[in-house]
């Protein structure tokens, strides 16, 4: 009669014992996959911040809002081509080379840090990047620039605030890109004034005199003095060869107009100083 609760017994003890074993073995497969999982997460982390530290002050910021033509700049000072850009949400690196012809031609690689832009992430990303910078280009579309005014100015009030970028007396270039486009008459100057007017609105809703001269009502980019603004105009897209075929001998104005000839010079300006 004893005898099968004997065997109930012994197979109950065998049972726990292989539940055990297996709750064990499930124990270790999971802390040797967090394990893994925890090294790659600390070695991309090293990774990231070794590549910071490597380009720290010394990088080009490209950044803007979203169709404003900052990939295709991108590319045209990486590359030298006119690669047609598509939107992503992760940030672009290149190099391009600066050749001084005054100076020996000497060669200057200039590490170039495209930000994307996306209304919720560019704060962060601008903020992660901006120990890299020495300096930045700022890219407006000057064909939308009316419709897109509110945002463009939110992300340009972000960079005049930062106080990292104060600090450094960052270079900063915004760029009027798409005059070979433009049919709005919205050259530099006029949306130089725009901006200007738009800020203002902004610095008297956030109460806030920290961007232009103190006590002054009208915000003004003259007033900026920790950081060096200047403005140009242009195109990222490469016209020359059209105004070439139609205007010949007229060229040498709608030349300097359409091309990113200023630009160079105001980069070239930075780095060979």
């Amino acid at each position: 009669m004893n005898t099968p609760k004997t065997a109930s017994f012994e197979g109950n003890i065998d049972n726990r014992i292989i539940d055990q074993t297996s709750q064990t073995f499930r124990r270790i497969i999971l802390l040797s996959i967090l394990i893994v999982f925890s090294t790659i997460i600390i070695q991309w982390w090293i990774k990231r911040r070794q590549h910071r530290l490597r380009h720290s002050g010394k990088c080009l910021l490209l950044c803007g809002i979203k169709n404003s033509g900052k990939t295709l700049l991108f590319n045209r000072l990486t590359t030298g081509i006119e690669k047609r850009p598509f939107y992503s949400m992760s940030t672009n690196h290149g190099v391009m080379t600066l050749d001084d012809f005054s100076i020996d031609r000497l060669i200057e690689r200039v590490h170039v840090i495209e930000i994307p832009h996306h209304i919720r992430r560019h704060q962060h990303d601008l903020y992660a990047y901006k120990p890299s910078a020495k300096a930045i280009i700022f890219v407006i579309d000057s064909t939308s620039i009316e419709k897109d005014i509110k945002y463009v100015s939110d992300y340009l009030y972000n960079i005049l605030h930062e106080e990292y970028f104060r600090e450094q007396r960052l270079p900063l270039l915004i760029f009027c890109n798409k005059q070979d486009l433009n049919t709005h008459d919205y050259d530099q100057e006029s949306i130089r004034c725009l901006l200007e007017e738009e800020l203002t609105k902004k610095r008297k809703i956030s109460n806030n005199n920290d961007i232009g001269r103190l006590g002054k009502e009208t915000f003004e980019f003259d007033d900026v003095k920790d950081i060096r603004i200047e403005f140009v105009e242009g195109s990222a897209l490469d016209t020359r060869k059209k105004f070439i075929d139609k205007h010949y001998e007229n060229d040498s104005e709608n030349d300097s107009a359409s091309h990113l000839l200023k630009v160079h010079q105001w980069i070239a300006r930075i780095w060979f100083k």
